[in-house]
């Protein structure tokens, strides 16, 4: 969940992202982490694959691969004159002690794709590939990806939980428009699809569905945590777990699918209406003026009968002209869709703590990813001074990647610039 960059963005023109991260100390290399200063930012990674994970039994797992062949440069150079693409893919498995720290490099290997002129054509390449991963335990997968025609690269970090066998990895989706994985956990209205477990002597599956309300994210002023979801279920269906059973999402809410009902873990799967992750509804365009506004200008603008001219008439009052207005519109727009993309966990991505820190100030300068979370870092040049926003794992039974901001008095006295920048007409940068 979080984090990834998905085909959505293949598809969108969205533009106005600069960023950087970087690893952990302990496994990072140089060349690794001058990567790593892209990996928020897809227009400057030329390789954006998919990954999931699915845990085959306990001895070993499966990581399915969708790479796109228009990303790949195709040609003849090569000995045999053959008109090919070659991809790379390269991982390094680090295995997590019982507290989330890096442990031990358990697992390393490289594996070349060769795709020929038919693959060209299609709008997706698949693979999959064995790593050996033990039941009881966790990880973090680093897995990079090369074009060896053309240099270019991708670069992916996932979380992988193999402590319990009714978590989330323990099922795979199927596609029952490709019959292949699929590799977001959100759904459009009427997608079918095909659950399987790894067990396959289990033959029946619980489906929890939650209606989720319009729940805001917690006012950044607070100390609290991040919202807790107390959901209760609104309707429970049982199914039969066979390969030619298919299910839809035709509600709007969260589904989830477990083998054991009385375990909080399963499946989660998600349908917020047919044009997530994008905003294009008058509420969807309103809903992320709450990190801009009061909680009082923010009942105001809700009460408003015409919701998309209170969201038009709210940006032009910021940015003071057409121009500027649209321009600010743009990238805070732009950033709640990433948002979406990169963080969507047990809700919206905007929604979570990871999302409401990119929007207001994009991507940042620097990461450092552990099995414990991640620290994002801004370099505030005028003052000097690197600001740190941490963010640590905490357990939920609807996501595997939900991470919350550790707060700081630093990075809330920061948080409060961003906000009286955004609402004097201009794009906060720490840096300027």
């Amino acid at each position: 969940m979080g984090r990834k960059l998905k085909w959505f963005i293949l598809c969108c023109a969205v533009a106005g992202l600069a960023a950087g991260c970087r690893s952990s100390e302990k496994v990072a290399t140089e060349d690794k982490e001058g990567h790593m200063a892209s990996l928020y930012n897809p227009s400057r990674l030329s390789l954006h694959p998919d990954f999931s994970v699915f845990h085959e039994n306990n001895n070993y797992s499966v990581l399915y691969i969708r790479a796109y062949p228009a990303e790949l440069r195709f040609n003849e150079a090569n000995e045999q004159a053959e008109y090919r693409a070659l991809l790379q893919l390269r991982y390094e498995l680090i295995r997590l002690d019982e507290n989330g720290q890096e442990n031990v490099l358990v697992d390393s290997a490289s594996v070349v794709y060769k795709l020929l002129q038919q693959d060209e054509r299609s709008p997706a390449f698949f693979a999959s590939l064995t790593i050996p991963v033990r039941q009881g335990q966790r990880y973090l997968l680093m897995v990079e990806t090369r074009d060896l025609n053309r240099g270019s690269m991708g670069l992916e970090y996932i979380y992988v939980d193999k402590s319990n066998a009714n978590s989330a990895q323990n099922f795979k989706v199927i596609s029952m428009y490709s019959g292949y994985p699929k590799f977001m956990r959100f759904f459009l209205p009427g997608e079918r699809f095909n659950v399987r477990y790894r067990n396959r002597s289990i033959d029946t599956v619980f489906v929890k569905y939650y209606r989720i309300e319009s729940e805001l994210p917690r006012p950044p002023i607070t100390a609290t945590s991040d919202y807790t979801m107390k959901y209760t279920p609104d309707t429970s269906f049982v199914f039969p777990l066979v390969d030619t059973a298919s299910y839809n999402l035709r509600r709007e809410g969260m589904y989830q699918i477990q083998v054991d009902p009385e375990r909080d873990e399963g499946l989660t799967l998600l349908n917020f209406g047919g044009s997530f992750p994008e905003v294009k509804t008058p509420d969807e365009l309103m809903e992320p003026l709450f990190y801009l506004t009061t909680l009082a200008e923010y009942r105001d603008l809700r009460k408003e009968s015409n919701k998309k001219l209170a969201v038009d008439n709210f940006w032009l009052k910021t940015g003071n002209n057409m121009e500027k207005s649209r321009e600010l519109l743009r990238i805070y727009y732009n950033r709640v869709v990433y948002s979406n993309l990169y963080f969507t966990s047990n809700k919206q991505g905007w929604k979570t703590d990871q999302g409401m820190i990119f929007i207001l100030f994009g991507p940042p300068s620097r990461i450092q990813m552990t099995g414990t979370g991640e620290s994002w870092y801004y370099y505030a040049k005028r003052k000097s001074k690197t600001v740190e926003f941490k963010f640590s794992r905490q357990p939920d039974a609807f996501a595997i990647q939900h991470l919350v901001w550790s707060k700081t008095t630093d990075s809330q006295v920061y948080w409060n610039e961003a906000v009286r920048s955004w609402r004097n007409g201009k794009v906060y940068s720490m840096g300027s």
